[in-house]
């Protein structure tokens, strides 16, 4: 491994160097967000976050109580080959987190086994991305389900040093390095010793050079300014992968706190997109709550579109 790609303890100490650096793909979501948490000198997440319910109070009542409220949840994911399987995955990473299983986790099982029943899977040299991860969860369970494809995880510094915390949590025995150049990511591609690549957002470009065949983004295109949607669209388009199926989950609509607008429909898709889901997502919808009524239909819908991408010709 060259001396100059950062890996291990050293690219997250690297990363959190940075964290408080201005960051051009950054809205006025996340100014805000990101002002509510740090990430301490021992890689321990302070303060409140919108990255994921990483409640560590585990007594078996809670336990219990999440098991009936999450019923609606699992109902849906009976339709899924998978689901069964993801499921428990996901409980082995809450554990390792060690968190409670929360609807937070279930959602994205949920998602993945909705992928897997349209894609087959294959230890090959296509990777999966995930972009913008909370802390963790998807690319953790991306790495489990098929753990012969490498997972890039592309995400705001703050919030990309979570998740790669929250990722070796889960995966003690994963190799992480932090792709900053194009050097580090071709080095970081062609090291079979490596595991998961962690990418900057504002360095996200590094990605067309790599053979992309699943790309993930569930809640965060929603919290993006349009240009940096378009701008992920164009290098998935643009990546090396021959066939990138990307699924995208995401509110119909949100308004972030500068007024900007972000509608799921104005993302750049295409006629010639191949289509293989495209409706609201009912495990995005419904929230539980503790007391009556213990389920709730969200009032903003979320719509989930799974795709085979347009590539663009080279």
């Amino acid at each position: 491994m060259a001396a100059d790609m950062l890996s291990g303890d050293r690219a997250i100490d690297a990363l959190a160097s940075l964290a408080e650096e201005p960051e051009k793909g950054r809205s006025s979501y996340w100014d805000l967000q990101l002002e509510k948490f740090q990430i301490s000198q021992d890689h321990a997440l302070e303060g409140g976050t919108v990255l994921g319910n990483v409640s560590a109070k585990r007594d078996p009542f809670r336990k219990a109580a999440l098991w009936v409220l999450q019923t609606p949840l699992r109902l849906m994911g009976r339709k899924y080959r998978h689901f069964k399987k993801f499921a428990g995955l996901g409980r082995i990473i809450a554990d390792r987190q060690e968190r409670l299983y929360t609807e937070d986790v279930l959602r994205q099982v949920l998602s993945l086994a909705a992928i897997r029943d349209h894609l087959t899977w294959k230890n090959d040299r296509d990777l999966s991305v995930v972009i913008g991860d909370g802390l963790g969860v998807m690319a953790s369970l991306v790495r489990l389900a098929c753990p012969g494809r490498k997972v890039v995880v592309v995400n705001l510094t703050k919030p990309l040093i979570a998740d790669l915390v929250f990722l070796r949590k889960a995966l003690p025995d994963t190799h992480v390095a932090w792709a900053a150049s194009p050097r580090d990511m071709d080095q970081a591609l062609g090291d079979p010793a490596i595991d998961v690549i962690a990418i900057r957002a504002d360095d996200a470009r590094l990605l067309e050079r790599a053979p992309v065949g699943l790309a993930i983004n569930i809640t965060s295109m929603q919290e993006m300014n349009l240009d940096v949607t378009e701008e992920y669209f164009k290098i998935l388009r643009n990546s090396k992968g021959t066939r990138t199926f990307f699924y995208c989950c995401n509110k119909l609509s949100k308004t972030l706190p500068d007024g900007t607008e972000t509608r799921f429909r104005d993302y750049p898709w295409r006629q010639g997109d191949e289509i293989l889901v495209d409706e609201a997502c009912k495990w995005f919808n419904v929230v539980s709550n503790t007391s009556p009524p213990f389920w709730i239909v969200k009032k903003f819908v979320t719509w989930h579109r799974f795709s085979v991408l347009e590539k663009d010709s080279k």
